[in-house]
């Protein structure tokens, strides 16, 4: 071969090598504005120009705002393309549009590589470097010169891009804790189990070689305030997951910033999980809320009962609780059950003694709560003295001590549904997570510089397990129910992680987690997801008061609703 032709042949690749080596200089480096405008485009498929851009799609040649057809949508945020209804999207990451050997598609169309001039007449007519028509499912666009000018530089640099909280021997995962309140104890547990069993994951070499970091954003104990904190905490902020973040009276707040920023959420823990009704992709509960539950209660009180009158759904008096009531009304007249009763308690519900005369009036057999805040005690008391005594429903997580405390035929027509049986866990695995707690709670806090990140959160680095300062050094409790579900939550992400592999996106974690079915942490029910779900584990455990009021007993086996 002649020196010549050896130098055009070596040339070419030579360039493409270098220009991956630059390429992999700049990870993670800043997009310039350009190529922020690009990465829009890209991704929404609205122009950064403001010009107009639309698209002709399919035979017909049917004209789409470029909105409906951005390109991230059929090649995804990473550009690798994605298989979806028989199409299959080439990957357009520019070292492989650029490859010097050109491309041969599975259909046998050929052709050389690309070049920014062969890749305009690809976007705007549909054509290859060599002259072939496009498939019918490759949009042609139009947009100004200057939106392509912008689309092609962040092509470029399309495939060194990273998410956020992902670096090169770092994972940075986040939580959300109160500073202070009635949780602060819970979330130093919290902080504890995460700093221990992290640095135990990074002692074996972490995942897929990235160490783990935990990043804590504090927030008020003040629900506003807390909300309005979330907010400046979450907008850019550099971490890559949320992990079991303390989100009660704050999921409606989360969940939205969740879905703005693609920002996946493992496992939240709120005291009162109804809000599971308006999650979003991003976000995945493990455990069942309000609803699932009181379906579980009346799947329980069917096989009691197999004659059973109507049922009085007993909401608070908000949106919600209505909306929870109506689900519950819906799914009673699926089933053929009577007409139930909905009554609603609050300021503008009925008081105790109308309530109960009016639905014993009309022959109602089971009483469901569906909110928290009503008062069990005094209905109790007025159906008593009417002789009434219907069977009480109460998801767990709406029950007060006052349960305990009801006259004994009323303990004996109570029924609550746990979306889990602690008591059923195994106790070394129970010892493990109190182990960790107690372990992370003894490490000194650290001093000096790196203690803490200013006002938006704080650091522990999983390398060192040091917990921020006020971490509680005490561990003489035994570790609360919502710490087990958190470990789980952990479990899973960890499981979700090590499934997807080292190269890593926020959307490959949500379609590895979707992906999840029959994930046992032991702890918990099974979980499993798909992409309309996401509650692991939908189903639950019924109790009952124990005849001394000293407690609770499990009444059977794990119902599904």
């Amino acid at each position: 071969m002649g020196l010549t032709r050896l130098v055009r042949r070596v040339l070419p690749v030579l360039a493409s090598g270098l220009a991956l080596v630059v390429g992999h200089v700049a990870v993670g480096a800043e997009l310039t504005e350009l190529e922020q405008a690009g990465k829009r485009l890209f991704m929404s498929g609205e122009s950064p120009s403001g010009a107009r851009l639309d698209a002709r799609i399919g035979m017909a040649g049917l004209t789409l705002a470029g909105a409906a057809v951005a390109c991230g949508n059929c090649h995804g945020e990473d550009g690798r393309g994605r298989a979806e209804s028989g199409v299959v999207p080439p990957d357009i990451r520019w070292s492989e549009l650029v490859k010097p050997y050109g491309h041969h598609h599975d259909s046998g169309r050929r052709h050389g590589p690309f070049d920014e001039q062969s890749l305009r007449r690809a976007v705007f007519d549909g054509v290859d470097p060599s002259g072939n028509t496009l498939g019918p499912a490759m949009p042609r666009y139009a947009m100004s010169a200057r939106d392509f000018n912008a689309l092609a530089a962040y092509l470029k640099k399309l495939e060194f891009q990273r998410d956020p909280g992902v670096g090169e021997q770092v994972l940075r995962i986040g939580t959300l804790l109160p500073a202070s309140g009635r949780q602060a104890e819970l979330a130093a547990d919290l902080r504890a189990l995460w700093s221990a069993w992290f640095a135990r994951i990074n002692e074996r070499g972490g995942i897929h070689g990235r160490r783990l970091e935990l990043v804590v954003e504090t927030l008020p104990a003040d629900i506003d305030q807390a909300r309005a904190g979330v907010r400046r905490s979450l907008e850019g902020a550099d971490v890559f997951a949320l992990l079991a973040p303390l989100s009660s009276g704050i999921e409606t707040t989360l969940a939205d910033l969740a879905q703005a920023q693609r920002l996946p959420v493992v496992g939240p823990l709120t005291l009162y999980p109804e809000d599971v009704q308006a999650s979003v992709p991003q976000v995945f509960h493990l455990l069942p809320g309000i609803t699932e539950l009181a379906r579980v209660l009346l799947r329980q009180a069917a096989t009691e009962v197999p004659k059973a009158g109507p049922t009085l759904l007993w909401y608070p008096d908000t949106a919600q609780g209505l909306a929870t009531a109506q689900a519950i009304e819906a799914q009673l007249m699926r089933d053929g059950a009577p007409e139930p009763l909905l009554r609603r308690f609050g300021p503008n519900g009925p008081t105790a003694r109308p309530l109960a005369a009016d639905a014993a009036q009309r022959g109602v057999t089971s009483v469901l709560v569906l909110g928290p805040g009503a008062d069990v005690a005094e209905l109790a008391a007025a159906a008593t003295e009417l002789s009434w005594a219907p069977r009480l429903l109460v998801p767990g997580p709406l029950a007060s001590r006052e349960l305990l405390t009801l006259p004994a035929t009323w303990r004996d027509h109570t029924r609550l549904a746990y979306p889990s049986n602690p008591s059923a866990a195994p106790p070394q695995l129970i010892a493990t997570v109190s182990e960790l707690v107690a372990q992370g709670a003894s490490k000194a806090a650290p001093s000096g510089a790196g203690a803490a990140a200013g006002s938006a959160g704080a650091t522990v680095s999983a390398a060192t397990g040091k917990p921020q300062p006020g971490t509680s050094m005490r561990r003489d409790r035994p570790v609360a129910p919502a710490v087990m579900s958190a470990y789980a939550a952990g479990l899973l992400l960890v499981e979700a992680l090590e499934r997807t592999g080292h190269d890593l996106s926020r959307r490959k974690l949500i379609e590895t987690l979707e992906g999840v079915q029959g994930f046992d942490t032991g702890l918990l029910p099974p979980l499993s997801y798909n992409a309309d779900r996401r509650i692991g584990s939908l189903g639950g455990f019924v109790f009952v008061v124990a005849p001394d009021g000293s407690g609770l007993r499990p009444l059977g086996g794990y119902l599904t609703p």
